[in-house]
This record gives structure tokens, C-alpha cells and sequence, in this order.
């Protein structure tokens, strides 16, 4: 089945748990608040008529794929400003505070994946993403750790983040996808994640294409409605929260497809290698 058909097809898998959106909208709209607060300062987006994004967004989706200069509680480093948010330097008292973030973002990350992973397969409600947050969210905050040391790296020096970036985190993207598919252990759900990211590496080059080409058309309606102000930008939440939860799902169930393809004809060659 060709990647954009797949994707069309998840949005009937997504009205069936819509409910899950409000998540990254909280966290968007609950970041920017007490940034708001906290710094005295009004966010104004730059304004951008189009910006091609070619990738995944994040899971859960935030506006900050559209909104680069979307500003960050925790940390946030960009040319114009250099380091803002609360996060600044390396010292205990911020690697403590880093640590407690990620364990309640891990939490929140393995329950929202976990809700779109089962959508369409099952009837999903609020306690299941209460249970199988609370299952993976150990496996989740261990690649979590892995995903700050870029932050880290920049705090020491801009360009290590690069170099790991490219080297290291990137084949890690299926990952968080082996995690809520796979009922393996975290160790085998990292060798099945970064097996699939090296065998299907033009795949992967086809999805971000196809999704980030169509996300982007998305984004046309984002930036005149962040320009409006914070009732424009909590709609623009919204809607990145629905798109991107349906390409959250669309990668999702590539994933679960190709994966099962893998297994069933590993199984048959094996089945043949016993009969002869």
C-alpha cells in the first residue's frame, strides 16, 4: 500500500480517540504560559508565509514544528538569542530538574503512543493511557535520556550536537515506535528500532518526504493564526495536534506492517530450512 494511502486511512483510526490531541495542546499552550509568566514576556512569532519541513514531527506533535522560535520553558537555544529558558548551564541543581521533567514527559510520550499505537485495533479509553504510560514509561525515559544529550553538548560545545545528532540519535527514530509495538525488552525493541531505521532507509527518506510535504501545507494556516495572538495560537495547537497525530499514526502503522511482513517471512524460511 503506497505510504500516502496509508496515511488518509488514519484519520477514521484517529477520530476514534480525538481525545488524545488535548495532550499536546496542553503542553504547548502550558509551556508558552509560563514562559509568558515566568520571563514577562509576550511571545510574538516570526512571521513566515511557507517553510517546506521534510521529516517527522514529534510524538506527541508540538506547534514548535512550525513556530521554530515557539519559545521553551526548559531550554532553547537559537542564533538570535542564544540560551533561553530556565536551563541554561550545566550544574546540579538543572540536571536534577532536567531528570524530573523527563520523567513526566516520558510518561505522558509512552501513554500518548501507546493511545494512537491502539487506535483502530481496540476500543481505547482514558485508563489506557493511564496503564501503559505507567508500563513504558521506563523504556521511554531511558531514550529520553539519549535525546538530551544534544542539549548537553550544546551547553559545552554547539558543534559535538551535530555530529551526535547525525551519528547517534538519528537511527534511533523508530525506536519509540519498536517500544509500543514490539512486547520485547527495551534492549531488543533498540536493535529492532535501528534494524529498521539501516533496512528501510528509503522508506524512511519516502515518508518524510510524502508527510513533510503534506504537513507543510498545513502550516500555511499556522503562522497567520499565530500572528493573531494566543487564541490564534491555541487553534494552531489544535490543529498541528490533529495532523500530527495522524502522522504519528501513519508512521506507526508503517512500521507495525513492515515489521510483521519481516517476521512472517523469516518465519517461512525457517519453516523451510526444518523441512529440508
Amino acid at each position: 500500500m503506497a505510504v500516502t494511502e496509508i496515511l488518509y486511512e488514519q484519520f477514521k483510526a484517529i477520530h476514534k480517540v480525538l481525545w488524545i490531541i488535548l495532550l499536546p495542546v496542553i503542553l504547548d499552550i502550558g509551556e508558552l504560559s509560563l514562559f509568558e509568566k515566568i520571563f514577562k514576556s509576550e511571545y510574538v512569532p516570526v512571521a513566515k508565509l511557507f517553510n517546506l519541513k521534510l521529516g517527522f514531527i514529534s510524538a506527541p506533535p508540538s506547534i514548535r514544528y512550525f513556530l521554530e522560535d515557539f519559545p521553551s520553558l526548559i531550554f532553547q537555544y537559537n542564533y538570535s538569542s542564544a540560551f533561553r529558558g530556565v536551563i541554561n548551564q550545566i550544574n546540579l541543581t538543572n540536571l536534577l530538574l532536567l531528570l524530573a521533567v523527563l520523567l513526566v514527559t516520558s510518561f505522558l510520550d509512552s501513554g500518548y503512543l501507546a493511545v494512537i499505537s491502539q487506535a483502530g485495533h481496540k476500543k481505547v479509553t482514558f485508563k489506557d493511557f493511564l496503564r501503559d504510560g505507567n508500563k513504558l514509561w521506563f523504556k521511554f525515559f531511558i531514550l529520553s535520556l539519549l535525546g538530551v544529550i544534544p542539549i548537553l553538548l550544546i551547553l559545552i560545545k554547539r558543534e559535538l550536537s551535530y555530529g551526535y545528532f547525525g551519528l547517534v540519535f538519528l537511527p534511533l527514530l523508530y525506536v519509540k515506535y519498536s517500544i509500543v509495538v514490539d512486547d520485547v525488552s527495551l534492549i531488543d525493541n533498540f536493535k529492532l528500532g535501528i534494524r529498521f531505521f539501516f533496512e528501510n532507509l528509503r522508506l524512511t527518506i519516502k515518508m518524510a518526504f510524502s508527510f513533510g510535504i503534506s504537513f507543510s501545507l498545513v502550516g500555511i494556516g499556522i503562522y497567520p493564526l499565530a500572528s493573531m495572538g494566543f487564541k490564534g495560537i491555541v487553534l494552531g495547537a489544535i490543529i498541528t495536534a490533529y495532523f500530527g497525530a495522524v502522522i504519528n499514526k501513519a508512521v506507526l502503522e508503517i512500521y507495525r506492517e513492515v515489521s510483521e511482513k519481516r517476521r512472517t517471512k523469516l518465519k517461512e524460511i525457517s519453516a523451510e530450512v526444518i523441512n529440508l
